[in-house]
């Protein structure tokens, strides 16, 4: 019945998504976002009765799945959606006017009042939404390869949009960018004794105000590093998507930390042991290991939807390959999900 469930769950989760953004560009929908987004506790509520009920086998799950699948992507939503605290005022307008029932000019003033609000709002989305598609910019981010460079650190940090590892490059690192709203900088710096450098890629505005609905935001960041080094990563996204192919690289310790975000994660047998830690809200991940590689997983999480094929559970949330012992290169993945969809893939 899990398994059922599991596919009932991400069918209907997907189908409510989409159908709310699509419902949204075409301005079909009048909703006060913000008084949903403060009903998030009810889905831990949810999503406990649920677990309970599932490990006991009842047939009301379904119905709880069911009830998760279109809570959980409305109050997404409902996070992404920059117009909520303008709602919020307006409602609170309302209220005032509501107060003062002995006073009809007041009231013909205030709708007024609210209606060239409303209108000055519009107007200033419109040109925020058409600066937003005129300003699109792209960077490119490089630092040279030295001989004497056997370890390397990565620090890159995004907001909302999509993100690559990919092939690797002669330089050290090779970074292209592209975004409409805000601009990312690079830093690198060689520690004085080891001469280790350290290079942290970030966005130079930490509050990019961005309405992801209309369609018009861009931000998109594709990585190149160079092979040779042993590299320790440390990545933290926010919403959107991540293609994270590491696997021409040795990963010593890989950290990666996302929100709401669809990540396809690829790791490779360069590095004798490598530690992967995966940090999620509520996201979809796939992870892709070789399968030559020992691998061993520890998982926790509120309600985690797991596919771990070729995997044996030894308890305490922990599952191993079937060559852990044998193998000669080894992985430790640490998982730790919210409302998360996690799935690993041997290759």
């Amino acid at each position: 019945m899990q398994r059922r469930n599991n596919g009932l769950f991400w069918g209907i989760f997907l189908l409510t998504f989409g159908v709310l953004f699509l419902a949204r560009r075409a301005g079909w929908l009048d909703v006060d976002w913000h008084s949903l987004v403060d009903l998030w506790p009810v889905l831990l509520i949810l999503a406990g009765i649920n677990i309970i009920l599932e490990r006991r086998g009842s047939a009301a799950a379904f119905v709880t799945t069911i009830m998760l699948a279109v809570a959980v992507p409305t109050t997404l939503f409902g996070f992404f959606t920059h117009d909520r605290d303008n709602f919020g005022m307006r409602w609170s307008h309302d209220d005032d006017d509501d107060n003062d029932d002995n006073n009809n000019d007041s009231d013909n003033d205030s709708d007024d009042e609210n209606s060239d609000d409303d209108n000055k709002d519009e107007a200033y989305r419109s040109e925020r939404r058409r600066r937003v598609t005129e300003t699109l910019q792209s960077n490119t981010f490089s630092e040279s390869m030295t001989d004497d460079t056997r370890e390397a650190v990565l620090k890159l940090s995004g907001g909302a949009g999509r993100f690559t590892i990919s092939d690797p490059t002669s330089e050290l690192i090779k970074a292209d960018t592209k975004q409409n709203v805000g601009s990312y900088s690079m830093s690198v710096d060689r520690d004085a004794t080891t001469h280790i450098p350290t290079i942290e890629l970030k966005p130079t505005e930490e509050n990019q105000n961005v309405d992801l609905t209309d369609g018009k935001f861009e931000n998109r960041v594709d990585v190149h590093l160079n092979a040779k080094p042993t590299w320790t990563m440390d990545v933290a996204l926010g919403a959107g998507q991540g293609d994270l192919d590491v696997s021409a690289y040795a990963v010593r310790s890989l950290k990666l930390a996302a929100g709401a975000a669809d990540l396809d994660l690829k790791l490779g047998a360069r590095a004798d042991m490598s530690d992967v830690k995966l940090d999620v809200g509520a996201a979809s991940v796939t992870v892709r290991v070789p399968k030559e590689v020992g691998c061993r997983i520890k998982k926790d999480g509120a309600l985690n939807l797991e596919q771990l094929d070729d995997f044996t559970d030894v308890g305490g949330g922990e599952f191993v390959s079937p060559n852990y012992d044998s193998a000669a290169k080894k992985m430790t993945i640490r998982f730790d999900g919210g409302i998360s969809r996690f799935k690993v893939v041997r290759y």
